[in-house]
């Protein structure tokens, strides 16, 4: 069963491209029906928090997708109170010191997945969804793919999932069927 949570019309993030940002990219992707995701990773936070605010001030809802677990960026994201961010993706890992998310609006937080057995980080947080990042995926990824982290969180979290890599044409219709 899909459980909706985005404000989009389809139930798909769409990152912008690493190092690049042009909300024209931004518009086009609302206009397509999905969520558009800044993705922030090897940004600065002096560069994160400015384009935050250029976004905050245009007529659209999008997501922020953070590369590091940086508690003093998620401090000033939430400092600025952006009425206009639906979603903020947080990487999560064994070990990592769980962050403050709690009173950031109707901001949505989900966080990112890179491995199994992190559901007592996961209940420390509370989020409201989990981006499960497989093997496929570019970036830091999971020595796992995409589908087994799928059929572990599946089973062991009962939070909406979403997969980041490792799903193509032939394989979307099997995954909105697992759920």
């Amino acid at each position: 069963m899909i459980t909706r949570i985005l404000s989009s019309r389809l139930p798909l993030m769409i990152y912008t491209p690493v190092k690049v940002f042009d909300v024209s990219y931004f518009h086009a992707i609302c206009q397509a029906g999905s969520l558009p995701v800044f993705d922030t990773e090897f940004l600065s936070r002096e560069e994160i928090l400015a384009n935050s605010i250029q976004l905050s001030r245009e007529n659209l809802q999008f997501g922020l997708r953070l590369a590091s677990h940086d508690h003093d960026t998620i401090a000033a994201l939430k400092k600025e109170n952006i009425k206009n961010l639906d979603v903020l993706v947080v990487p999560v890992a064994q070990g990592d010191d769980p962050a403050d998310l709690k009173q950031f609006g109707d901001t949505k937080i989900i966080l990112e997945i890179r491995d199994i057995h992190l559901t007592d980080a996961i209940a420390a947080i509370d989020p409201h969804a989990l981006v499960i990042k497989g093997n496929e995926a570019a970036g830091r990824v999971s020595r796992y793919s995409s589908f087994i982290l799928m059929q572990w969180y599946l089973k062991n979290a009962s939070l909406p999932l979403f997969v980041h890599g490792g799903v193509g044409q032939y394989t979307a219709a099997g995954m909105l069927a697992a759920g």
